[in-house]
């Protein structure tokens, strides 16, 4: 029997005792036989009216304890049927709830990329969003309690939601400073949902080049005035307009392929969102990770911009933990530029046809050692710049510089403490 239902009970009984009346007691009743017992050996009356009002209490004992024994498992299955009834009840609305809460976040998610129905299950977003919503329809039928049932709805619901959240919405809701294990878990998931429509935005505007193509000038596009489109261009490709815009999505012209790409708008990005929200460590690796220094085994910019870059990459090993999921990416992308660095490559070699260091290479040494002074890196550099300085500059017959190792605070905490 359920602990409340007895205790319900047992407070129906006391109050069925409390409804007889005064001289109905049975202990007063007992009592008052034995009084009337002494008083009258003599004559051995019976008294009828206690008798009476004893037995009636005796009944009514009786009765209701047949009710809490004899008749209680009939009453208990109707209960717990009734109880069945409504935890399926409430389970059932949960998931309807869920699967209005699915369509209503998917609306909006094509709306706010900007996408058709058809672009948007094609998003790695809507496939995703779609099996978590057949996850939450095959819950009942898992063997276990409808009340966990129920928390596994409501959790899988607010999953839900941070699936279907667009880039744009993540951006504006980043506000309170994060954690390092909370950044860590926002930047991959804006990382991936990024370079999941990124693409999808590059195919759909080349089927439409004859409405951009004429905002290309001297091999580069013109955004700003693509972003002022004329009333005679297709609804569609509004639409994807302002998709564009508010995932921060920055528009190049490729004019070896005629098209145009698209990457993270870094500059609307740091408008959009708090700048103190994410830890440096994470900010920089997710804007160095749409802006790639080396591609097809070349430097695609300046060597500056490399020097530049190759210190972002210590202050993120240095903020990263040790056990952070970027951490080993991070490192690789280090390790090789270092090396361009320091030993060059087939593409771009540091020293010319006559074994002389070439002077931009010089020149980005120097502006290391003037502009990082207390970097591990510039440290490691500066050696490598007198090494050669000694020998005027000449690659010496043995040369092989190896990557200097970068630890990140938690582990130079680590070592201080012992």
């Amino acid at each position: 029997m359920d602990d409340k239902m007895l205790e319900k009970r047992m407070e129906l009984l006391n109050q069925s005792y409390k409804k007889i009346p005064d001289q109905t007691n049975p202990s007063d009743i007992i009592q008052a036989i034995k009084q009337e017992g002494k008083s009258q050996k003599k004559r051995p009356l019976i008294h009828w009216p206690y008798v009476a009002s004893f037995i009636g209490v005796l009944l009514i004992g009786a009765v209701l304890i047949l009710q809490l024994t004899m008749d209680e498992p009939g009453r208990q299955n109707g209960d717990q049927a009734d109880f069945a009834g409504e935890s399926d009840q409430r389970l059932h609305r949960e998931i309807e709830d869920a699967k209005a809460q699915y369509e209503l976040r998917k609306i909006q998610a094509m709306e706010r990329l900007g996408f058709t129905e058809v672009i948007f299950n094609s998003t790695v977003i809507a496939r995703e969003a779609g099996r978590h919503l057949t996850y939450i329809e095959s819950i009942p039928k898992r063997d276990f309690s409808n009340e966990r049932k129920v928390e596994w709805v409501q959790r899988a619901s607010e999953e839900l939601d941070q699936i279907l959240a667009t880039p744009d919405v993540m951006m504006k809701n980043l506000k309170a400073p994060l954690t390092k294990e909370e950044a860590e878990v926002w930047v991959d998931d804006f990382i991936q949902k990024e370079q999941d429509v990124l693409p999808l935005y590059e195919d759909v505007l080349n089927d439409y080049k004859e409405y951009w193509k004429p905002h290309v000038e001297d091999g580069k596009f013109n955004m700003k005035e693509f972003n002022h489109m004329k009333n005679d261009y297709p609804p569609k490709l509004w639409l994807l307009r302002d998709g564009i815009f508010n995932n921060a999505v920055k528009l190049s012209y490729n004019s070896e392929a005629d098209r145009l790409e698209a990457t993270l708008d870094v500059d609307y990005f740091r408008m959009i969102t708090n700048r103190d929200a994410l830890p440096e460590g994470y900010e920089l690796y997710l804007i160095t990770r749409f802006d790639p220094v080396i591609q097809a085994g070349e430097l695609t910019g300046t060597w500056k911009e490399a020097a530049d870059r190759l210190m972002d990459y210590e202050k993120m090993l240095k903020e990263l933990p040790d056990n952070s999921r970027f951490r080993v990416e991070v490192k690789h992308e280090y390790n090789l530029l270092y090396q361009y660095f320091t030993n060059g490559n087939v593409y771009q070699p540091i020293f010319n046809e006559s074994d002389e260091l070439k002077s931009h290479v010089e020149e980005a040494y120097r502006y290391i050692l003037k502009e990082y002074p207390d970097y591990t890196t510039s440290l490691h550099l500066k050696e490598v710049y007198e090494e050669l300085r000694r020998v005027n500059f000449v690659k010496p017959d043995r040369w092989v510089q190896k990557t200097p190792v970068i630890l990140s605070s938690e582990t130079e905490e680590l070592y201080k403490e012992r």
